[in-house]
C-alpha cells in the first residue's frame, strides 16, 4: 500500500477515534513499526496531527483546515501577496463572486478604488471587509450560518446563485494534486459546482501549503479553472497537468 493511501486511511480513522497509538496504526494499515512511525512523522510535518506519547491525535485544525479565525494571522504576508495578484484580474464594471477563505478575505482591501458592478459572497468576513474598505455594492447570500467558517451554508445559497452571472469568481481549496482540486466537506461539492456553472472565469487562490495535498472530495478538474495563483514554484509534473499559462505566481516569487 502506498504511503498516500495509508495516510488517508489513518486520517479517516482519526476523524472517528480522535487519537491513535502506533500499534493502532500498524494494525490499521498492516505495516511495520518503523513504517508507521514514518507515516506519523509525515502527518505531523504537514500539520495534520499532533504527536502524543505513543501515537498521534487529531489536531484542532481538522485535516489542516484550521479554525477559521485562528488562520487569519498565519502566513499573512503570503496571503496578502496572493490577494493582491488576484485583484489584478478584475476589470471595471464586472460582477464578482468571492468564496469563503482567509486569503480571499484580504482581496477587498485591494479593490478600494475600483469600479466593480457587484460583489457577491457567502462569507460574513468578506462582506464586512467590502463594507469597511470599499464602496462596491455587496450582496451576502442567505442561508444557515456556520460558526466555524463564518459563512452561510445549505441549499438556499446554492439556489440564490442561480440568479447571478459572474464575470469572475475567486475560490480557495483544501488541496491540489495531479488528480485535481479538493475540498473538505460534502456540502462544498454542490456549492463549488454551482459557482462553476455561473462563472465565466474561475480563479483559484492557493498558497504552497495546499500543493500536492489530497482531501475528502475531488470537486474540480484543472480544465474547470482558468487561473491558479500561488506563492511558490509548483512541481513540474503538476505544472504539466494544470497548464503553465494558467499559473500566476506572486510578484515576490515570479518564476517566469
Amino acid at each position: 500500500m502506498k504511503q498516500q493511501k495509508r495516510l488517508m486511511i489513518i486520517m479517516e480513522r482519526l476523524k472517528k477515534e480522535k487519537s491513535l497509538t502506533l500499534q493502532d496504526i500498524m494494525q490499521l494499515t498492516g505495516v511495520s513499526r518503523d513504517t508507521a512511525r514514518r507515516d506519523t512523522i509525515k502527518l505531523t510535518d504537514n500539520n495534520l496531527v499532533i504527536r502524543t506519547y505513543g501515537g498521534i491525535s487529531l489536531s484542532n485544525s481538522f485535516n489542516k483546515i484550521d479554525g477559521y479565525l485562528g488562520r487569519t494571522d498565519q502566513e499573512l504576508q503570503v496571503k496578502k501577496q496572493i490577494a493582491k495578484e488576484a485583484s489584478k484580474l478584475l476589470f471595471e464594471k464586472q460582477t464578482v463572486y468571492l468564496d469563503v477563505s482567509t486569503t480571499i478575505s484580504l482581496l477587498p482591501q485591494y479593490l478600494a478604488n475600483r469600479n466593480i458592478n457587484l460583489a457577491v459572497t457567502n462569507s460574513i468576513d468578506i462582506a464586512d471587509q467590502f463594507l469597511k474598505t470599499t464602496s462596491i455594492p455587496t450582496t451576502i447570500l442567505g442561508g444557515t450560518l456556520n460558526r466555524e467558517s463564518r459563512s452561510v451554508t445549505g441549499g438556499y445559497p446554492i439556489w440564490e446563485l442561480t440568479k447571478y452571472r459572474f464575470d469572475i469568481s475567486f475560490l480557495s481549496c483544501a488541496g491540489i494534486n495531479n488528480q485535481g482540486i479538493y475540498y473538505v466537506h460534502e456540502e462544498d461539492i454542490a456549492m463549488k459546482q454551482a459557482v462553476r456553472e455561473k462563472s465565466n472565469k474561475i480563479v483559484l487562490l492557493c498558497d504552497h501549503t495546499k500543493i500536492n495535498l489530497s482531501h475528502n472530495y475531488l470537486v474540480y478538474s484543472f480544465e474547470e479553472i482558468d487561473y491558479l495563483i500561488t506563492d511558490k514554484k509548483i512541481p513540474e509534473e503538476l505544472v504539466v497537468r494544470i497548464g503553465n499559462s494558467k499559473i500566476i505566481y506572486t510578484k515576490e516569487n515570479n518564476y517566469d
